[in-house]
């Protein structure tokens, strides 16, 4: 088997595992159909690849960067990364994007996971400085889960679908945070 099979593979399995964990650790995935990976030359994403004109239902998949094959250490990166999306995928439009508060949450699980996975924790490190909007992201995060660390599944219990999290939902899960923090972490990716 080569290095790129194995590596598919592993992801093909880590996918599951990773989800599993993620929801965990910040609450149960909406509801959808998902149908997989795949590899593309762009950056990793999580996408609508199809929808039901009678149901409604979307399908989502997760498609990585084709280095992630040849990169045990930027797959598992970026699988990681894409599975906290599955939790609360969007259709993506105006209007309609993630917010920080869900890429702080991706790019600290993916950090997490990568590290614990690889023990590779330059990777990460030199990953978000060539990023520094992850990098916020993930600082805004690790604040809110300082004042809470039960913030996300609390908000989730209120407004599943992290884009969509409003400043009234933080009332209602009883978070305080200041005006600042909350702005920016609803801030629109």
């Amino acid at each position: 088997m080569t290095l790129q099979e194995q590596n598919a593979k592993e992801y093909q399995e880590l996918q599951y595992e990773f989800l599993k964990e993620a929801e965990e650790m910040f609450g149960p995935k909406t509801v959808y159909s998902y149908s997989g990976l795949t590899y593309h030359n762009f950056a990793p994403r999580t996408v609508l690849c199809d929808s039901s004109f009678l149901s409604g239902e979307h399908t989502f998949k997760i498609q990585l960067h084709g280095k992630a094959i040849n990169n045990r250490t930027d797959g598992i990166f970026q699988l990681s990364h894409e599975v906290v999306h599955l939790l609360s995928p969007i259709v993506q439009e105006d209007g309609n994007e993630v917010n920080y508060l869900e890429e702080g949450m991706a790019t600290y699980f993916s950090k997490l996971i990568t590290e614990r996975m690889t023990q590779d924790y330059e990777f990460c490190e030199k990953a978000l400085e060539k990023h520094p909007k992850y990098l916020r992201a993930c600082s805004l995060y690790l604040a809110l889960i300082k004042v809470d660390a039960e913030a996300i599944k609390k908000l989730r219990s209120i407004n599943p679908i992290i884009s969509q999290i409003q400043p009234k939902d933080f009332e209602t899960a009883g978070i305080s945070i200041d005006q600042e923090l909350m702005d920016a972490l609803l801030e629109k990716f």
